[in-house]
């Protein structure tokens, strides 16, 4: 973000009593203009100078990239393609010098068509929504085939600034959601839209339809709770709350995986600091993550080595006995390796784990506690001020929904295993964080 007398004024600013349209607030958005333009910069410098940790530098990289409005598809195309097929050979800051370039691009402008299967009657000659004949008309003026089976009673056109052709379509998502709901309770007749849309410049139509965003509670599979029709009424209510996370519009995914978060772990006497949920649920996902992190480095390990640690992981009896054994080797042997880049770079977290538990531990809580406060603020200002434009909804509903999951998927196994309330598990990881120092059954038993 800048220098550090940079950064000073930056936070002074933010912590000042800012008001719209004052001073305070011209300063610091000149501030975060000249932050932004020159931050993949500045990372590539320090990359050459510093050697940062690469997955942070990745990830922030990464983050940057994304809220500039460029999708994940077409980034990991980009990078895919200097580093694997582009001739010449190119360093970590070289990739991000080059992404710099890239978004230093102007957006473009698509002009795009969603047809719709039904349609109240729109108003003669409107610029955006066609009737059936003239939405024909444009795609045969561009070149389009009509999608074999589609009995189109019309569509709607309209131009979208965007980076790439996935943006366009995570926008068309995002704007035939809006409509949808306006429609179903402003207007008699149903609107249904296709599920394809046309985009000019493309050779056929594409599917806006987003993909889930990656939230699995993998516990009522396994512990076969998915089939109980008595699960206790707090389960049932958390599960119907969290649905709207994976597919449902922003609004209520936010509105109800908060409203999950707090119905489990909000008890007696906690009515006026609501907000002390996020710092819970943190506890119980730092100690999830640990348990699945040495489990997928076992595995890896197990799966990609020839020694004998490799093949006494391969002999262990089940998941926690593989995590037993290989922590019992990283604390003997600092010299492990795995041949894959990626589940390396996870060996060298459970390094950093086992030679400073309390250090590690602690700054996963904080991160994930920071991803769930961002979280009860999104809320608040979507429920309280019934306010969808923030900028930080797309980001914190591109982070949050995985460690929600892990979250929930840790409360329902102890419920269903151990009998175990949302609240007596977060007390456990509570305890079992605070005393990891002095921790005897191994790590990934925080909350056994």
């Amino acid at each position: 973000m800048g220098t550090d007398r940079e950064r000073g004024t930056m936070i002074g600013y933010v912590n000042s009593n800012l008001t719209p349209g004052s001073h305070g607030t011209y300063a610091l958005a000149k501030l975060i203009e000249g932050a932004k333009t020159a931050y993949l910069e500045r990372w590539a410098q320090d990359i050459r100078t510093k050697n940062p940790n690469p997955e942070v530098a990745s990830r922030a990289v990464a983050s940057h990239m994304l809220d500039a409005g460029f999708s994940e598809d077409s980034l990991h195309r980009y990078l895919y393609y200097y580093a694997q097929h582009d001739e010449n050979v190119y360093s970590f800051a070289d990739l991000v010098e080059k992404l710099e370039e890239l978004r230093r691009r102007p957006p473009i402008t698509y002009t795009a068509l969603v047809p719709t299967v039904t349609q109240p009657d729109p108003p003669q000659d409107h610029p955006h929504w066609f009737t059936a004949s003239k939405a024909v008309e444009w795609l045969e003026s561009w070149g389009f085939d009509i999608d074999p089976g589609l009995r189109l009673t019309g569509g709607l056109v309209f131009d979208l600034e965007a980076r790439d052709v996935q943006a366009v379509l995570s926008s068309v998502a995002a704007e035939v959601s809006h409509l949808r709901a306006r429609f179903r309770v402003g207007a008699r007749k149903k609107l249904r839209f296709f599920n394809k849309v046309y985009v000019i410049g493309e050779t056929k139509s594409l599917s806006y339809e987003q993909r889930p965003r990656r939230i699995d509670v993998h516990a009522l599979e396994s512990t076969s709770a998915v089939f109980d029709l008595n699960l206790p009424h707090e389960l049932r209510s958390v599960l119907e709350l969290l649905a709207p996370l994976d597919r449902g519009t922003p609004a209520a995914a936010v509105a109800g995986s908060w409203a999950a978060i707090e119905a489990l772990f909000v008890g007696p006497g906690d009515t006026a600091n609501r907000v002390i949920a996020a710092s819970r649920m943190a506890n119980v996902v730092a100690c999830s993550y640990i348990r699945a992190e040495l489990t997928s480095v076992a595995n890896a390990y197990a799966e990609q080595c020839s020694d004998s640690l490799a093949a006494e992981i391969r002999d262990s009896a089940d998941n926690l006995a593989r995590t037993r054994v290989l922590e019992q080797a990283m604390r003997s042997d600092r010299s492990l390796r795995i041949p894959a880049v990626r589940d390396n770079l996870a060996l060298e977290r459970m390094y950093a784990l086992v030679e400073r538990p309390h250090e590690v531990i602690k700054g996963v809580v904080g991160q994930c506690e920071d991803a769930f406060r961002r979280l009860y603020r999104q809320r608040n200002l979507i429920v309280h001020a019934g306010d969808l434009t923030s900028i930080a909804l797309s980001g914190t509903l591109r982070t949050v929904p995985p460690i929600v999951g892990a979250g929930i998927d840790r409360v329902f196994h102890n419920a269903t295993s151990a009998g175990l309330s949302p609240l007596e598990l977060s007390a456990k990881a509570d305890v079992s964080i605070a005393g990891v120092m002095d921790n005897k059954r191994g790590l990934a038993q925080l909350l056994d």
